[in-house]
């Protein structure tokens, strides 16, 4: 009997070419190399488009907190949305300032001061906001209806009020300096110095001022405070006029008139229409009070 046996070989033994097809890798066709190159050009720039983003992502967030933080250091008023961007002294002569040597038996009357504080501008100060701004910034609806757009209640903005109030008490020392009559009432100037103690209360400022050297100064020379700008307060209150004008040229007299003759005075522009024949059935406009309503 023939036994039939399958020969071994070695790898040594292989014919070479046999040894080649082994060691080269499969054979990949051009369509194939080129969908390869693409891939991984595609995959780079989608790397650097990742990081890209991602650091853009981290600035803005740096960014963000910034602010935030600016914003808490430093918050807006709720309305006019006004910062302490303007730096003053706590201690600064201005031109309202009377000399204590001035007084009522000198020559010299202080005539440029009072000028100065007759000049002070309330009138801005009477706005007129829509229910619609009154609601969203929890506000109670003025009953005192603006008569050019009843959609709109009249508000006083409360450092006018203010103001208004130190212009009060100025103009009725003034005038007891000087041995006229009164033009306010004792009980108004009275409201008025009341008006700014609650307000000083409320405030509560903690500052505390440096004591100096001499006796004429209460402390704080030298010492800066952070303000907020009136002026951006005046922008807001004359975007929002209420076209308002005290009584008597804002010296506290009565010109006789309705209280609804003191809203006929719109700037150009406000896109107000005025009507002189208008009839109000708000009892706020009924009258002639003496004194102004801020």
């Amino acid at each position: 009997m023939r036994i039939l046996c399958r020969t071994r070989h070695n790898d040594a033994d292989l014919p070479t070419d046999v040894e080649k097809l082994r060691v080269l890798p499969p054979q990949i066709s051009p369509t194939e190399v080129r969908d390869r190159q693409y891939y991984t050009k595609y995959s780079n720039r989608l790397n650097y488009f990742t990081l890209t983003m991602v650091l853009i992502t981290v600035i803005l967030n740096i960014i963000t907190i910034t602010r935030s933080s600016t914003k808490c250091d430093n918050p807006s008023s709720p309305y006019a949305h006004l910062r302490r961007t303007r730096e003053e002294p706590y201690v600064q002569v201005t031109d309202y300032y009377a000399s204590p040597n001035n007084n009522s038996n000198s020559n010299n009357n202080n005539t440029i001061q009072d000028s100065l504080w007759d000049a002070i501008n309330i009138n801005d100060g009477v706005v007129a906001l829509s229910d619609k701004y009154a609601s969203k910034h929890d506000l109670p609806t003025a009953q005192l209806r603006f008569p050019w757009d009843t959609t709109k209640g009249v508000y006083v903005l409360h450092g006018f009020h203010n103001l208004y109030c130190v212009k009060t008490i100025h103009a009725s020392l003034s005038e007891f300096r000087a041995g006229g009559p009164q033009s306010r009432s004792w009980g108004h100037v009275s409201y008025c110095l009341d008006a700014l103690r609650r307000q000083i209360l409320c405030d509560a400022d903690d500052t505390p001022r440096a004591t100096e050297g001499r006796g004429d100064v209460g402390g704080g020379g030298g010492q800066q405070r952070n303000c907020r700008d009136w002026d951006g307060l005046v922008d807001f209150a004359r975007e929002n006029t209420a076209c308002y004008r005290q009584p008597g040229g804002g010296d506290g007299d009565d010109d006789g008139n309705s209280v609804l003759e003191r809203f006929k005075h719109c700037p150009q522009g406000s896109g107000y229409v005025v009507d002189d024949n208008y009839v109000s059935k708000d009892a706020g406009f009924v009258g002639l009070p003496g004194e102004s309503i801020v």
